[in-house]
């Protein structure tokens, strides 16, 4: 057996454990491991609330004694030892995540295959969900060619499209199973960024206004207009989100991705490298909300920046007509807005786009050289607030808050609300 070590390796992630599951998997006692090779699967600034890493795997069993090869993905929580673990234990994430991929997906897939008649992957098969290691085992798609778009360079019209129109399937198949199986979401789906029991995140996201404030001192032009705007926002971050995610009677609601960016979605090429399915992973915070946060996160923190600013009236319509045939075809019995109304629900939700466009995607973006993670946000320490200050002083994000900060402040969304 060969198996690297790293820090981040669960130290009960081991051959016989490895070996167990495979076995229960394949459906085959005899398989046994001939090698074990654990490694990171991603790279600083790619993912602040787990850890993943990618198993790569030799076996051989009775029938065929040559040797096979294969590989996998095991996401697990935070150490114990880590801030960020307890912040992430409070919303319930990593329940959640097993309840996804154990309970729900399947049954999504299936409405998706079957009512939606889309044969197409809709996320990455399970290979074992072990709630006593808070951890799930799954197929590595890249296996199949699925990859991760640049999440520097982001996406454009064709890969945006493409995810909407996804998008709208998930979220039709999410309400016509909550039709279908009441209470189904009752239990741990209430709970994401913003929410009425916990904010957890709110050191964090005051943190990165902080520091989104200190660079505006670097541009005075941004200082002049903005710099009070984000100080006040800092004060009110926590009331207003959960505000934008408060349930309003009357709007349409389901089961919604909740963390929708660049490396939470993998896609897949043809020959001609046009995108023909893309697949969501990372289920953490999967909520019961209004599909407008979904939205409001992928287009704020997803697209090129001239999609993004100029487009998204047209995409959402894009995304409401695919939602609308997808409600049809599942025979979805609830009210299904009208697209003036829905336009109007995207706009009451408006406050969304303003945390995650301002909070998260300057750390989504980051490719400098601090450690970046969950806790150095968290802290104020001098290594905290230099890799605070250095997600927003780099002169990319600082040339987009030339475009961002107008762009919500035009929508009245850095006023007192």
């Amino acid at each position: 057996m060969s198996q690297e070590s790293n820090n981040s390796t669960p130290t009960w992630l081991t051959r016989p454990y490895v070996e167990e599951k495979l076995r229960s998997y394949f459906k085959n006692d005899s398989l046994k491991l001939e090698k074990l090779d654990i490694k990171p699967a991603l790279g600083n600034g790619e993912n602040y609330s787990s850890v993943i890493n990618r198993i790569n795997v030799e076996y051989t069993t009775k029938n065929t004694m040559s040797k096979e090869s294969t590989r996998f993905l095991a996401k697990t929580i935070f150490p114990d030892r880590d801030p960020a673990a307890e912040v992430l234990m409070d919303y319930g994430v990593y329940t959640r995540e097993m309840d996804m991929y154990d309970l729900i997906l399947p049954k999504l897939a299936d409405l998706v295959r079957n009512e939606l008649g889309d044969s197409r992957k809709l996320f990455a098969g399970t290979v074992k969900v072990d709630r006593g290691r808070n951890s799930i085992i799954f197929e590595d798609l890249s296996l199949e060619k699925y990859r991760v778009a640049d999440r520097l360079k982001k996406l454009d019209l064709e890969h945006a499209q493409l995810v909407l129109e996804k998008l709208a399937n998930f979220h039709a198949a999410g309400a016509a199973l909550a039709e279908r199986q009441p209470g189904i979401f009752a239990k741990n789906f209430d709970v994401g960024f913003f929410n009425q029991h916990t904010r957890g995140y709110e050191p964090i996201l005051k943190n990165l206004l902080k520091a989104l404030s200190r660079s505006l001192n670097l541009e005075p032009e941004l200082r002049q207009r903005f710099q009070a705007k984000i100080n006040r926002l800092v004060d009110n971050i926590m009331d207003y989100g959960e505000r934008s995610t408060s349930i309003v009677p009357g709007d349409f609601l389901t089961l919604a991705h909740g963390d929708l960016w660049t490396t939470n979605i993998m896609f897949q090429y043809d020959g001609e490298g046009h995108p023909i399915n893309a697949i969501f992973i990372d289920f953490q915070f999967s909520v019961w909300n209004s599909p407008a946060i979904d939205l409001h996160y992928f287009l704020s923190t997803a697209l090129q920046s001239h999609i993004r600013l100029k487009d998204q009236p047209k995409l959402v319509q894009f995304y409401y007509y695919k939602l609308k045939d997808a409600l049809k075809a599942v025979k979805y019995s609830g009210k299904v807005p009208s697209l003036f109304d829905f336009q109007q629900q995207f706009r009451k939700r408006s406050f969304y786009a303003t945390f995650a466009s301002l909070c998260f995607e300057p750390v989504m973006a980051y490719d400098g050289k601090e450690e970046a993670s969950m806790e150095q946000i968290m802290t104020t320490s001098e290594k905290g607030l230099r890799f605070q200050d250095d997600i927003y002083q780099r002169e990319e994000i600082r040339k987009e808050m030339h475009f961002t900060l107008p762009f919500l402040d035009h929508l009245g969304l850095l006023d007192i609300m």
